[in-house]
This record gives structure tokens, sequence and C-alpha cells, in this order.
């Protein structure tokens, strides 16, 4: 068929209909010229001619009906070669994808649908979903139902079963298939199996919360630190031993941890952190950390860089434990071991100074007999500094072999008063006023009364030697609690420096310019005989106190 609108049919149409008139006027132009035959021959060239222009228009209409058909061919080569490629790709992806229509029966399924489900193909086309536990299948329609109004879901994740009977976790997404008009006409679904996948998160999780079992319930301090020095990870045991909590501590910055590290050793830390990192080998030393309620604790840590997946170092595991004991035990060990040695001492030279000191004593004597003047007063210095060598000697005897002291019950009010009767007469040449009281109805205290007085009398003397320009003290015993009694030894002097406070009773460290180092030492070693203790508080230049504690006397007295 010739199209109508076509530019071969126009000029057909002109040749048809121009044919008639142009006989006409050639016959009225040469109405005696035009025989039969001349009009005949001229209406066969025309005829002539339609039939050529027909016959090139049938030509032509058939070479574009070949090109349309081969078109079609090609067209429909490419169509079968996309759907083996797209049947292809679905068949070989991992994922389960199939499409079910509006009634909810499969339209189609790939091969993995069938491994994943373990139903045969047959099956499952043309049939509904077999393979939705009961108690999902509320949850799965809800889901058609949203696709079914045009919206995709992606990633969902739920329960399927397996032909053979067992649960398996899968991750769906939902997809509307659209007709020609945009209508939805069914629903593709991609399932992909994740049960290996839940089965190894949930190792992991089981792995991670056995890993917080163990560092949570752990003595040792566990902390993770970044390259950039922030905190990862904290453990529990940061709050038992440092008082800070888990959250407190995680996303520290340096500049916040410095702040809990000891000033003098933070040097020290940040050597063993860098030298760690550098040569990515463990590291440890010993520093201290401020505690939440201010005090210091020492902790012994070790520093093990940790690496990426990629072997490179981005952080650095820290373990650290409560060595405080430890130190104090070290501590102990060091003043025994100091103590020990002040024993040997003083056995050795006990016997070997005091016979020449009597000697050199008795002849002064003699010489300050018989000199007048200012040899006398020379005199009296050589006996006053003999007198302090004996007195040395005797503190480190008391040290050097304990002795075997009979415990009796004592008033300790009576004590502080005969003490303080003995030093008046210092304190008043001295202009210093001194103060004592005393609760009523004490209970007495088990002790040997010699050596209380002499530990009294020796925070009482360093108690004036703080005041050379004179002053006050204040002496008070009150009973704290049922087991003990306190008494306190307050002057308002010139006060020791903090940092020297720890030091104190110390073998041979003084304070004095003048003082030996041995009275405090044996003044403690006292009152732990006697079970009691002895503290030290101190402000620089607004005195010092001293607490004394001692146990209440029990019913019958013991030797020791």
């Amino acid at each position: 068929m010739i199209p109508i609108g076509s530019s071969h049919f126009a000029l057909s149409l002109t040749l048809i209909i121009g044919w008639i008139p142009l006989s006409v006027f050639l016959l009225y132009l040469y109405p005696n010229k035009i025989n039969v035959w001349s009009f005949c021959l001229l209406n066969l060239l025309y005829a002539l001619m339609l039939v050529l222009q027909f016959y090139r228009m049938y030509s032509q209409m058939r070479e574009k009906d070949s090109r349309k058909q081969e078109e079609i061919t090609r067209m429909r080569i490419e169509l079968d070669e996309t759907k083996e490629l797209l049947d292809a790709l679905l068949q070989q992806t991992p994922d389960a994808v199939s499409i079910v229509g509006r009634d909810g029966k499969f339209i189609h399924v790939n091969k993995a649908s069938v491994e994943q489900f373990g139903y045969s193909a047959s099956d499952l086309l043309g049939n509904a979903i077999p393979c939705v536990p009961q108690e999902h299948i509320a949850e799965m329609e809800r889901c058609h139902s949203e696709v079914l109004n045009g919206k995709s879901i992606v990633g969902y994740e739920t329960v399927r079963v397996h032909q053979s009977g067992s649960l398996m976790h899968v991750s769906l997404s939902y997809g509307p298939v659209l007709d020609k008009a945009g209508k939805v006409k069914g629903i593709i679904c991609c399932s992909r199996d994740i049960t290996e996948r839940k089965r190894m998160e949930q190792a992991l999780q089981d792995s991670q919360a056995h890993f917080r079992l163990i560092t949570e319930n752990m003595t040792e301090m566990i902390y993770l630190v970044k390259w950039d020095g922030t905190v990862a990870y904290v453990s529990h045991a940061h709050t038992t031993f440092l008082g800070y909590s888990s959250e407190d501590m995680i996303g520290m910055g340096p500049a916040v941890i410095d702040k809990i590290i000891h000033p003098e050793d933070q040097r020290k830390v940040s050597d063993l952190f860098r030298l760690s990192w550098r040569k990515e080998e463990e590291a440890s030393g010993i520093y201290r950390l401020r505690h939440s309620q201010g005090h210091w604790v020492n902790v012994e840590s070790r520093f093990k860089p940790i690496s990426n997946s990629d072997g490179v170092v981005d952080s650095m595991l820290i373990v650290s434990r409560d060595v405080s004991e430890i130190t104090k035990t070290k501590e102990l060990l060091r003043q025994s071991d100091k103590l020990s040695a002040i024993g040997q001492l003083a056995a050795g030279i006990a016997h070997e100074i005091r016979n020449p000191l009597t000697s050199l004593r008795g002849f002064i004597q003699l010489l300050n007999a018989s000199i007048t003047g200012v040899q006398r007063n020379y005199c009296q210095i050589m006996l006053s500094e003999l007198d302090r060598i004996n007195l040395i000697v005797s503190e480190l005897l008391v040290l050097a072999k304990p002795q075997a002291v009979s415990f009796q019950q004592k008033d300790l009010s009576v004590m502080i008063h005969n003490v303080l009767s003995l030093l008046e007469s210092q304190a008043n040449l001295k202009n210093i006023q001194m103060y004592a009281s005393t609760e009523k109805a004490m209970p007495p205290i088990a002790c040997e009364e010699n050596q209380i007085k002499q530990v009294l009398l020796n925070i009482c003397k360093n108690a004036m030697e703080a005041l050379p320009d004179g002053g006050e003290i204040y002496v008070q015993s009150r009973r704290i609690s049922e087991e003990h009694i306190q008494v306190s030894i307050q002057d308002n002097g010139c006060g020791i420096d903090p940092e020297r406070i720890p030091l104190l009773g110390e073998p041979f460290y003084t304070t004095k310019e003048n003082g030996t180092g041995l009275g405090l030492m044996v003044s403690q070693r006292i009152l732990e005989d006697h079970g009691g203790s002895l503290q030290i508080e101190s402000e620089k230049g607004k005195g010092t106190t001293v607490n004394i504690l001692l146990p209440v006397c029990v019913p019958s007295a013991h030797q020791v």
C-alpha cells in the first residue's frame, strides 16, 4: 500500500489527474495535426511513464520494507541477547532473586533461590511463598503492601525457613515491577543469606563480652591510647584504684592525661611512650598518678604498641598495676636496712666511745674546777658537746638492742603534766607559753612510762626549737574512740615544707641545724612497740601539729 502522505503518491496522483486535461488541451490546439495514432502514441507514452513511476515506487517500498524487516530482526536478536544476558546475570548472581505477582505467587526464580531455600523451581513457581515462618507472615504481607504502593525496601533483615526446616537469617530488598502504564504489576525480591555473618557477629559479640568480662574484673588497669594521645578504652579498674570513671577518661586528650601524671614523672612517661612507639617494642616504668581525691598512687605500667591490619602501629596498650603497697614495703625494707646498719654501728661504737667519753668528761670537770674566766666557758662548751655525743650514743643504743619492757597501767594525763613541768623552766627562758588540756576520767594506757615520757619529751622539744623567738605550745589529750586516745602537740612556729613531711622519721634526716635525725625515729619505734602511731600535719609559716595515737589499756597487762 502506498502511504497517502508520501511524495510518490502525490506525483502519481498528479500524473493521473493531468492525463485527461493534457489530451484535451492538445486536441484543442492542434485539431488538424493530432490524429488517432499520434493520440494513441501519446497516451501510450504517458501510460508508460506512469508504469515506470509506479514501478519505482514499488521498488522503493520493497527496499524500505526489507530494511524494516532487517531492523526488526536485529532488534529481536539484541532483545534475545539481552534476555540471555539478563537471565545469565540473574542465574549467576549469589543473591536469590525472585519476582512475585500481586497475588503473592512466584512468577520467576533464579538458581540461587533454589539453592538458598532448598525448594525446586517447580515447588516455587505458581505458588505462594512457602519459606516464611508463621509468625513472620503478617510482617511479610505488610512489606508487600508497601511495595505494591510503589515503595522500595532495602536491607530488611528477617528470618526464613529452609526446605530442611532450619532457620536462616536473610537480608531482603523489595522493589516494585511496573508495566508500560507505570502501574505496579508485581514485586522483585532480592534475598541474601546472612546466617554466617550473623553467626560471626554473635561470636564477635560473645568474644567482646568475654573480653570485657576479663578486663573489667582484672586488678590491672588497662587503657588504649591512640597515636594522637586520646584515650580509646579504659577498664573499670581505674575507678577502683584512681577514682575516675571510664566515661571520664575515654576521649581525654594529652593535656588532660598530663594533669593526672605527677609533674616530676611526665618526662619519664613521655619518653617511655615515644621509645615504645618508635622501636615498636614493649617498655615498662614506675610513675605516679593523681587519685581523684588528690593523693598520688604509684603504678607500674607496661607499654605495648598495637598494629592495625596494615601492620602500622596506630595505638598503644598500657597495662598498669597499683604498686603503692609494694613501694611502701620496699621503703620499709630500706628503712629496716638503715636501722640494721644503725644497730650494727651502734653496737660497735657504744663501748668504743662511751669509755673515752667518761675519761674526757672526768678530766674536763677537773680542769673546770681549777680555772676561771674565759677558759671555764670553754670547758662548759666541751662538757655540753660531750653530753650531746653521749645522748646520740644512747639513742643509737635504743635502736641497736630492743629491751624487754614491762607494760603497766598509767595515767597519760599525769605523764603529760610531768613532762611539761620538766620543760617549764626552759620554756620560760625562751619566752614560750605551754598550755595543757586533758579530758576528765580518761582510761589508763598500758605502757612503759619512761619510753612514753621520752616520746612526749622529744616532740615537745622539737616544738620549742621551732619557736626561736618565743610562742605558744598547746598539748591536748582526748579519747577519740572506744579503743584509742589521741595526744595533739601544736605549735605556732615556722612550720615544715609539705614535701619534707614524708621524709621525717628517716634515720639521720633532720630539718634542724644541730639535729641528729634520730629523735623522731626513736619516738616512732617506741609508739609502734606500744601499738600506736604518729602523724605530722604542718603548714609553712603557720605551725605544726603532731598527733600521737595510743591504744586504751586492755584488762590485763602483758610483757613485750
